[in-house]
């Protein structure tokens, strides 16, 4: 029940499923917006946060790959692989989201303080000319990317909650139990 097998997701890639999914949407909520209207402690809350997502964010892929993936329940090839590029490509935009945070971060001179207490010093000098693009390039993919590709993944998850009916909204909130 813990681990993934051909029939289904166990606990802990569904654990890591929606603890993430949790985390990215509270660093959406909490980000400062566009105008620079976030309060310093909101700020660094946010990049502490950003940074301490990066590790999960490893750790889920690792598991990922180490793991045995369920076969699909719908029978369309097609959309299965939407499915897998929709997967796939949110992954890596949140690896941009979270690479491009801390560069801008770097780049502008100040280190982060991952959990609030582990320092994270810049591995760079403090270099404004690219700290800009950082963040330009962190706003897109936060800000455009992200909700399209969330928008597509809850739509293929409503789709089959709705519409086909196959369980596989369900074996996403719990496992199965094997026969």
């Amino acid at each position: 029940m813990l681990t993934d097998t051909r029939k289904t997701f166990g606990l802990v890639t569904i654990a890591l499923h929606w603890l993430g999914a949790l985390a990215v949407a509270y660093l959406w909520f909490t980000g400062p917006d566009d105008h620079g209207r976030a309060a310093n402690a909101s700020a660094a809350n946010h990049i502490a946060m950003g940074a301490g997502l990066g590790l999960f964010l490893l750790a889920r892929i690792a598991w990922r790959l180490a793991s045995i993936s369920p076969e699909p329940l719908s029978e369309n090839s097609l959309l299965n692989t939407v499915a897998i590029w929709v997967k796939a490509l949110l992954l890596l935009d949140i690896i941009v989201i979270l690479g491009t945070g801390v560069l801008a971060v770097w780049f502008s001179g100040q280190a982060i303080s991952a959990f609030g207490s582990i320092p994270l010093p810049s591995l760079f000098s403090a270099n404004p000319g690219l700290a800009g693009p950082m963040r330009g390039l962190h706003s897109l993919s936060t800000n455009l990317i992200l909700p399209a590709l969330v928008g597509l993944h809850v739509l293929g998850a409503v789709k089959h909650l709705v519409i086909d009916r196959d369980g596989t909204f369900g074996r996403m909130i719990w496992p199965a139990r094997q026969a």
